[in-house]
């Protein structure tokens, strides 16, 4: 499932975006494009999240595209068409970003302290190194029990499928099963440094 079905209902998808026109001619002249994931920090906070596709091996050589602002409908297209980030420290950055998407809508859907107890739980249950802090933060606020029960909910469920698919994802774009688990863990570790503040 898309980022764009899942954020905004299938209703939302509107086909092809027109910046795509370009990648897929490199792709149909055996181009493959390498996309470079681009989020700045502006003082205290994060800006906004850019993409930049260039074309390795281009004859002739071309310059890299403009960067364009991130969007779901075009990360959807990239990650269709097996367009992978430029090193894996940025695929890890890439895939983090694309979480938070993916876990905002479901946060939005079932409320922020079920979502935030289910999330805890699984971090708990797959010894995530960051379960600690994050709890330790927390339960500041609200005491978040580990209950083995909250994995087996229906938003349990819809965690465990946005990490399988993001493996999945990274299966296609061509990663090792070790190299694609370190990705995904420093997704994740992106993912709640970023929701959390940690």
């Amino acid at each position: 499932m898309g980022l764009v079905v899942e954020m905004y209902g299938p209703e939302a998808f509107d086909g092809a975006p027109p910046e795509a026109q370009r990648w897929e001619f490199f792709l149909q002249r055996g181009v493959k494009p390498r996309c470079t994931f681009v989020r700045r920090r502006e003082g205290a906070a994060w800006g906004s999240a850019r993409i930049v596709v260039s074309y390795p091996g281009a004859e002739p050589a071309v310059p890299p595209d403009p960067v364009i602002p991130w969007d779901p409908v075009l990360e959807d297209w990239l990650l269709e068409h097996r367009v992978a980030a430029r090193d894996e420290a940025n695929e890890a950055a890439r895939f983090g970003f694309d979480l938070r998407a993916r876990l905002d809508a479901i946060e939005r859907r079932c409320g922020t302290a079920q979502f935030t107890a289910v999330l805890l739980r699984c971090l708990y249950d797959h010894d995530c190194a960051l379960y600690l802090p994050l709890e330790r933060k927390l339960g500041a606020i609200r005491t978040y029990e580990p209950d083995p029960s909250n994995a087996d909910t229906a938003v349990g469920g819809l965690l465990s499928q946005v990490m399988r698919t993001s493996a999945e994802t990274l299966d296609a774009l061509g990663y090792s099963p070790a190299i694609a688990r370190e990705i995904l863990t420093n997704a994740l570790a992106y993912y709640l440094r970023d929701r959390f503040e940690i």
